[in-house]
C-alpha cells in the first residue's frame, strides 16, 4: 500500500481540515470567549481604579538677594542643584517621603465593604482613628468597624488564630495591650444619621511607616523633562485627591529642604559675626572706661596736630593688624569645618561664609569643589553603602582635596602671620615717634588709638551682620513649584486591554480544546475528511437516516433512493479491487460494534445480486449474528456446524427472496466461537464459495474486540472496513492502515457509514426521492 505523498509544507487539504475543525467547533470558541469576557468584567469590576496626579518642580531658582548669591556661589551651592539625577534620588528618598507622610497623617486607611467590592474612602468618613500605639501583628490588617450608636462603636480584628471584638467609646482614648487608640467622631454622626450609618460595614487598615513609605515610593515616578531642569512628579493612587495632596505636600517639603542649607550657612555666618562682636564690644567698653578715667586723672583736653597725624598712621596699621587677625580666625574656623566633615561625614555641616569676603580665588574654587563633592557623596549614600566602590572613590578624591586645602590654609596662615609681623614693625616705628611726645599725652594717644581701632572693627562687624540679616530675609529655595498637582484621570487598570487579554486567553484555550478534541476525540464526518487522514482507498459513503429500521434491505425496498445509489457506487468501485481474481471473497468488518457492517454486508450482497452476480453471503459473526434478522430466516445448521465438520457446505446454503443471492447463516451459536474460526474447514468453506459463486461476502465480528476478523483477513481477496461517523476517529483509521500493511491485505478499502446529507454535498439531487435512512447496526 503506497503512502500518501505531500509535495508542499502546507497543502490546501490541510487548510481545509483546519478550517473545517474550527467550523465544526465554532460554539466552543463562542462559549470560551463569552466566559473570558464575563470573567474580565468581574475581574475589572473588583479591581479599584488607579488614578494619577502630576506636578512640576523647577530646579535652580536664581531669585536670590545679591549678597546671598555671592555667599552661595563661593560654596558651590548652585552647582549642586544642577545635577538633576541626584535631585530625582533626593526627592524620592525615604526621608523626604516619610516627612511628607507625617505632615499628611496617612497612617490609617478607611474602606466601605459592599456586596461585590471594597471601596477605599478618603477624607469623608464620619470618624477618624488617632493611633499612638499598635501591636505589630495588627499592622496592614483590615479590621472590621461598626458604628453601634452615637456613643459606641465596635472594632473586630484577628489576632493569631482568634477573632477579637472590642467595644470602644467615641472621643475617648482607649489603652489596651494591642493598641492605644481614640476614635474621634464628627458631626455626621447624630440622631438623624445613626440608623443609616449602623448598616454600613467599615474597614480600617493601620499602616506602619515603613510600609507606607514603601507604598508611596513605589507609586511615585520622577522624570526630568528633556532639555530642561524641570522635574515632573507623577503619583498613582486609588484616590485622586490623596494623590494630589501628597504631591503638593511633597513639593513643599522638597522645596523647604532645598532652602535648609541656605539657612544653615546664614546662621553660621551670623553666629561667627556675633562672636566677634561680643569680643569687640567687651574690649571697647573696657578701653573707653580706661580713656575716661585717664582723662579725668590727667586733666587732658587736646593734643597737637602733628602728634594727631602720627597717631592716625599708627591707627591705620593697627586696624590692618586686627583685620588680618580676624582673617586668620576665619581660616581656623574653615580648617575646623574641614576636619569636622572628615570626622562626622554629616551633610548638614556647612562652613561660615565670613572668610569669603577676602579675595582668595583659589580658596573659593577649592571650597566650591569640596562642598559640591560632599553633597554628591551624601546623595549617593541614598542608594549605596560606605563600602561601595563609587563612595570609596569619592572619599579618596575628597581626602586629597581636603589635604590640599588644609596645606593651603596652613601656608596662608604663615603668610598672614608674616604680614602681621610687618604691621607690628610699622606700628613700632610710629610708636617710637610718638614716644617723643610727653608721657601724659602719649598715654592718651595709646588709649585713644585702641578705642578708634575697636570702633572701626565694631562698625565693620555691624555692617556685615546687617548684610547677613538682610540676606536671610531674601533667602529663596533653589527650587520652585511651577505647576500645582492635578489629576490626569484613571491610568490603571486598562479595562479594554484586560478585556483583550482575557479574550485572547479564551481564544487560546478554545483553540487548544478544539485541537485536542479534533486530534483525539472528534470523528470523521465526510469522505473529504477521511481522504485527508488516510491513503487507503475509499470505496464509498452511505448517508445517515433515522427513519429506516436496523438491517433494512434498502436495495429491495427503496431501489431509487439516494442510499441505494450509494451502494451502487460501492458495487462499481469493488470491481476494481482484486480485478485479477475471477471469483472474489470479500470480508466486511469494522473496528467497533454498531458501525453498520452487517447492514453493509446485506445491502452490498443484494446490490451485487441485482447486477446478475451469483452471491454467497456468509454470516461469520458467531458471537452476535445479525444477517438472519435482515432476511427474517433461521437455521440450526450453518457456519458453526460446517466448521466442526457436522454439516456439508452445500446443505447449509440457503436461497433468499432475492434472485442470485444465497446465504449461509451462523447456525447454532457455539460457546467457543473464536476457537472454531481456527478450523481447517474455514478455507474449505471459502474455496467452495469461489467455485460456485461470483462473490462471497463475509460478515465478521469487529476486529477491535474479537480477533476472528484478523484471522479471516488472511484468507480473503478483499477486505472492506466499515467506519461510522459517530465513532470513526483518526486513531482507528491509523490502526486500520497498520492492518493493511501486510502483503495479503493489500486489497483493503474503507466505507464511511452514517454521513449526514449536508456533508455529502450536492452530488446527488433526487428531488422525488428525498429519503432519510437509518444505516447503523
Amino acid at each position: 500500500m503506497k503512502e500518501k505523498q505531500k509535495t508542499n509544507i502546507i497543502e490546501m487539504d490541510d487548510l481545509k481540515s483546519f478550517f473545517t475543525n474550527f467550523y465544526k467547533n465554532w460554539y466552543i470558541i463562542v462559549i470560551f470567549v463569552s466566559i473570558a469576557a464575563f470573567a474580565s468584567y468581574l475581574y475589572t469590576y473588583k479591581l479599584p481604579d488607579i488614578y494619577a496626579a502630576k506636578t512640576q518642580i523647577l530646579l535652580k531658582n536664581n531669585e536670590t538677594y545679591d549678597y546671598q548669591t555671592q555667599i552661595f556661589k563661593g560654596l558651590g551651592y548652585y552647582e549642586a542643584y544642577q545635577d538633576n539625577t541626584n535631585q530625582i534620588r533626593v526627592i524620592s528618598s525615604n526621608d523626604i517621603i516619610a516627612h511628607t507622610l507625617k505632615k499628611l497623617d496617612m497612617n490609617v486607611s478607611y474602606f466601605i465593604a459592599g456586596r461585590l467590592k471594597i471601596t477605599e474612602v478618603y477624607q469623608s468618613m464620619p470618624f477618624e482613628f488617632e493611633v499612638k500605639y499598635l501591636n505589630s501583628e495588627l499592622y496592614e490588617q483590615q479590621m472590621n468597624f461598626k458604628i453601634l450608636n452615637e456613643k459606641e462603636c465596635e472594632l473586630t480584628y484577628v489576632k493569631g488564630e482568634k477573632t477579637v471584638s472590642k467595644l470602644l467609646p467615641f472621643n475617648q482614648e482607649v489603652v489596651d495591650s494591642d493598641f492605644i487608640l481614640a476614635v474621634k467622631k464628627n458631626s455626621n454622626i447624630n440622631d438623624k444619621t445613626i440608623l443609616s450609618l449602623k448598616d454600613i460595614d467599615y474597614l480600617a487598615q493601620i499602616h506602619s511607616m515603613d510600609n507606607l513609605v514603601r507604598k508611596f515610593k513605589n507609586a511615585l515616578y520622577v522624570e526630568n523633562l528633556e532639555g530642561t531642569t524641570i522635574l515632573e512628579l507623577t503619583l498613582e493612587d486609588e484616590i485622586p485627591n490623596r494623590a494630589m495632596s501628597f504631591l503638593d505636600t511633597l513639593a513643599k517639603v522638597y522645596i523647604e529642604y532645598t532652602a535648609q542649607s541656605q539657612y544653615i550657612i546664614n546662621e553660621n555666618t551670623l553666629a561667627n559675626i556675633d562672636k566677634q562682636l561680643t569680643g569687640v564690644v567687651s574690649i571697647l567698653d573696657s578701653i573707653e572706661n580706661e580713656l575716661q578715667d585717664y582723662k579725668s586723672e590727667k586733666s587732658i583736653v587736646d593734643l597737637p596736630k602733628q602728634e594727631t597725624e602720627y597717631f592716625n598712621q599708627l591707627l591705620v596699621f593697627d586696624m590692618k593688624k586686627r583685620t588680618t587677625h580676624l582673617w586668620i580666625q576665619s581660616l581656623e574656623a574653615l580648617e575646623k569645618y574641614i576636619l569636622t566633615i572628615d570626622e562626622t561625614k554629616d551633610d548638614k555641616l556647612l562652613p561660615p561664609s565670613f572668610y569669603i569676603a577676602q579675595e582668595d580665588d583659589y580658596l573659593k574654587t577649592a571650597i566650591n569643589e569640596l562642598y559640591a563633592m560632599q553633597m554628591n557623596r551624601n546623595r549617593a549614600l541614598y542608594g549605596a553603602t560606605l563600602t561601595n566602590k563609587g563612595i570609596e572613590n569619592i572619599d579618596q578624591t575628597q581626602n586629597f582635596l581636603k589635604k590640599n586645602i588644609l596645606t593651603y590654609i596652613t601656608n596662608s596662615k604663615k603668610g598672614l602671620l608674616q604680614r602681621i609681623s610687618d604691621y607690628e614693625s610699622q606700628i613700632q616705628d610710629y610708636t617710637n615717634i610718638i614716644k617723643t611726645v610727653p608721657k601724659t599725652q602719649r598715654g592718651l594717644l595709646n588709649i585713644q588709638r585702641k578705642v578708634d581701632v575697636n570702633e572701626k572693627m565694631y562698625m565693620y562687624l555691624l555692617e556685615k551682620r546687617a548684610n547677613t540679616i538682610i540676606a536671610r530675609a531674601g533667602i529663596l529655595p533653589q527650587t520652585s513649584l511651577i505647576e500645582t498637582s492635578h489629576s490626569v484621570g484613571v491610568v490603571k487598570p486598562d479595562k479594554k486591554k484586560l478585556l483583550y487579554y482575557f479574550i485572547l486567553v479564551g481564544l487560546v484555550v478554545s483553540f487548544l480544546i478544539i485541537f485536542i478534541r479534533s486530534s483525539f476525540f472528534s470523528t470523521i464526518e465526510s469522505i473529504n475528511e477521511l481522504k485527508r487522514v488516510t491513503s487507503l482507498p475509499i470505496i464509498g459513503d452511505i448517508i445517515l437516516s433515522k427513519e429506516l429500521p436496523r438491517n433494512h434491505i434498502v436495495i429491495e425496498k427503496e431501489p431509487k433512493s439516494l442510499i441505494a445509489e450509494n451502494f451502487r457506487t460501492i458495487r462499481t468501485n469493488m470491481e476494481y479491487m482484486a480485478s485479477e481474481v475471477k471469483s472474489k471473497v470479500v470480508l466486511i468488518t469494522s473496528f467497533t460494534p454498531g458501525e453498520g457492517k452487517t447492514f453493509c454486508s446485506v445491502n452490498i450482497s443484494a446490490i451485487l445480486a441485482k447486477a446478475d452476480k451469483k452471491v454467497l453471503l456468509i454470516e461469520l459473526d458467531l458471537h452476535k449474528p445479525k444477517v438472519q434478522e435482515a432476511f427474517e430466516m433461521t437455521s440450526d445448521i450453518g457456519v458453526s456446524t460446517i466448521l466442526i465438520g457436522k454439516t456439508n457446505i452445500s446443505d447449509a446454503v440457503l436461497p433468499t427472496h432475492i434472485n442470485n443471492l444465497s446465504v449461509i447463516l451462523a447456525g447454532t451459536i457455539p460457546p467457543n466461537a473464536s476457537e472454531i474460526i481456527l478450523s481447517k474447514h474455514l478455507k474449505t468453506l471459502f474455496d467452495y464459495g469461489r467455485d460456485n459463486f461470483d462473490y462471497v461476502i463475509i460478515d465478521s465480528p469487529p476486529v477491535g474486540l474479537i480477533s476472528d476478523g484478523l484471522i479471516i483477513m488472511k484468507e480473503v481477496d478483499v477486505t472492506l472496513f466499515v467506519l461510522n461517523t459517530k465513532t470513526a476517529k483518526r486513531q482507528i483509521v491509523s490502526i486500520v492502515e497498520e492492518l493493511g500493511r501486510g502483503d495479503k491485505t493489500q486489497n483493503l478499502g474503507l466505507i464511511l457509514n452514517g454521513v449526514k446529507r449536508k456533508k455529502m454535498g450536492v452530488y446527488y439531487n433526487y428531488n422525488s426521492y428525498s429519503y432519510k435512512y437509518n444505516i447503523k447496526l
